[in-house]
């Protein structure tokens, strides 16, 4: 037996998604009297609260999209509770959540009456891409020392397995997301360009083993201060294509957030590596 609180609920945030927020089907999922409630927006009463509410988001928000296929529902006769994600890009253009300091995860509540929503509490961090860095930095509260030894201690290890002091797979160190860019021309050089996933990095390693071939490898310091770090070295490489040994200065900006790489650029002179391979 299909669930018409269910349904309705569904359907709430599939308007959404379909940009249908200000139409009569979407005012008609609610009863006349409704209640709603958001963080830092307070309450709202009927239909009149709905639309002071989707006024007050579109100021917010130029772009909100729900994963529905990942929501989780809890109900019973009259409550439908909903665990779900969110992601979309802000009125200044920013994109969230990073999954760093903002993820993207809510959760709310929904009485209705009638199949119709007569309650609607909505439990989220309105800031949505993390942009209120100073109360992060109260409720972030790990000190600067102890994000320094984590971040010196993945970087370390990074290098251990690339240079084959220890065992491991580099790919382990990365998170599900990341920041990665390796500038140059990507129709030449197949490794170069930005990657957004573990996987995507995966695939770098993988057309770097088939590409080049290190003739040398140094570096000259790291730098660590809280989460970032900033290594500085020198190489030579075999470009395997054009059999051309290539030779550069580098520095790799990382940064990492609880003990996995978030971001990795790889500087280096890409300019000549594009004239001299030929």
């Amino acid at each position: 037996m299909e669930n018409k609180n269910l349904i309705t609920v569904q359907s709430y945030y599939k308007f959404i998604n379909e940009g249908c927020a200000n139409s009569e089907k979407y005012y008609q999922l609610f009863s006349d009297d409704v209640e709603i409630f958001y963080p830092k927006f307070g309450f709202g009463k009927g239909r009149e609260g709905l639309q002071k509410f989707g006024q007050k988001i579109i100021q917010l928000i130029d772009y909100l999209e729900f994963d529905l296929e990942k929501f989780n529902y809890i109900e019973n006769k009259e409550f439908v509770i909903v665990e779900g994600h969110e992601k979309g890009i802000t009125n200044t253009g920013i994109k969230f959540p990073n999954n760093t300091d903002s993820f993207g995860k809510f959760c709310s509540v929904f009485q209705l009456e009638n199949n119709k929503i007569k309650r609607m509490h909505c439990y989220v961090d309105p800031d949505f891409a993390s942009q209120d860095i100073e109360r992060l930095r109260i409720l972030n509260t790990l000190p600067i020392e102890d994000k320094t030894s984590q971040t010196k201690k993945i970087v370390d290890e990074f290098y251990d397995i690339q240079f084959g002091r220890r065992k491991g797979n580099l790919i382990d160190l990365f998170a599900d997301k990341v920041d990665w860019d390796l500038p140059g021309n990507k129709n030449k050089f197949s490794w170069v360009g930005k990657r957004e996933t573990k996987e995507e990095v995966q695939a770098f390693f993988y057309e770097l083993s088939k590409n080049i071939e290190s003739e040398k490898f140094e570096i000259d310091f790291i730098t660590v201060n809280g989460e970032n770090a900033t290594v500085v070295g020198s190489l030579v490489s075999k470009i395997l294509p054009y059999n051309k040994s290539f030779s550069t200065t580098f520095v790799v900006i990382l940064k990492v957030v609880d003990e996995k790489i978030v971001k990795y650029h790889f500087l280096e002179d890409s300019y000549k590596l594009n004239e001299e391979m030929r």
